[in-house]
């Protein structure tokens, strides 16, 4: 059935007249009748009788009215969501996460997104970076959000934040009441390590330009773990500042103060190929968020970058 005839029906049936109709639709009466016409014809019904003044609607064509309207309204709410699914305003948003950056700076960007998109439907898989990258490969994500990513020619990575080092201290230790920490405070305080990359590059090469030997007691699997574990005392922890934001009993914060660039990056990666706009409209997101933290970029620029190979 043709959407376009059923709309010349809706106004016809709405004018009650064929002269009136053609005039709103902007076309000539004789085509308006053809496409009436070939409606009948279609259904084998008669839809209009013609009276003194104008055309009135048989009982076919009242029942045929009802679906018309409805039909012209589906296919008025298909089109303007197909044309939002391919500007970016709508459709699902399969996004990779992991780690710390999920307890500030990922749900910052997020927040911007959806304000931004509210129609989109955002699911968000937590996987580590291994995962994540095949899940890209295979196209089941859009982009995924870490601290490290390898260097692979299908995919791009863009920069999102740098964040500084703190250290995450039990509540019973005996910096508990610096408010910052020196290096230097960190020599024989027993240590929790984890396998986050990029903490462990940036940390060990802080350590070393301070030349002090980090005591390593424990290891965790992932800065979260680390943090609970700094709860039960096991020793303290160097992590990014989004960690802060993860409140656990007997843990407290502060920042490590060092003279050598101690910032930790966040990364997103995507396919270099991929052309949706929801990914899009995700990376405007990611770029006004990364041009509004741009001081921390500018801090970091201005001291000579460590050595990390």
């Amino acid at each position: 059935m043709d959407v376009r005839r059923l709309k010349y029906f809706i106004v016809t049936a709405e004018e009650r007249s064929i002269s009136r109709a053609a005039e709103r639709l902007h076309i000539t009466q004789p085509p308006l009748t053809r496409h009436i016409q070939s409606l009948e014809e279609e259904l084998g019904v008669q839809l209009f009788t013609r009276t003194n003044w104008g055309v009135e609607l048989t009982q076919a064509g009242k029942a045929l009215l009802s679906h018309a309207r409805n039909i012209k309204a589906h296919v008025e709410l298909a089109t303007e969501e197909i044309r939002r699914v391919a500007s970016g305003q709508a459709g699902r948003f399969d996004i990779g996460v992991f780690g710390s950056a999920m307890l500030n700076v990922i749900p910052r960007i997020l927040s911007s997104y959806t304000l931004a998109c509210p129609d989109v439907h955002v699911v968000l898989h937590n996987a580590p970076k291994g995962r994540q990258i095949e899940a890209l490969q295979q196209g089941r994500i859009l982009i995924a959000f870490d601290r490290y990513f390898p260097d692979s020619p299908e995919l791009c990575t863009e920069l999102v934040s740098r964040e500084p080092l703190w250290v995450a201290l039990n509540q019973r230790s005996r910096l508990i009441n610096q408010s910052s920490i020196n290096v230097a405070d960190l020599k024989n305080e027993p240590l929790i390590g984890e396998q986050d990359q990029s903490v462990f590059f940036i940390s060990q090469a802080v350590f070393r330009h301070h030349n002090v030997e980090p005591l390593i007691v424990h290891k965790a699997a992932d800065m979260i773990a680390a943090v609970v574990m700094v709860a039960g005392g096991f020793g303290s922890a160097l992590v990014p500042e989004s960690v802060v934001n993860l409140q656990l009993p007997g843990v407290v914060f502060r920042p490590l103060v060092a003279d050598v660039e101690s910032l930790i990056d966040l990364h997103c990666v995507y396919r270099k190929d991929e052309q949706s706009p929801l990914l899009a409209s995700m990376l405007e997101c990611v770029r006004v968020y990364r041009n509004q933290n741009q001081s921390d970029l500018r801090l970091a620029s201005s001291v000579p970058e460590t050595n990390i190979s």
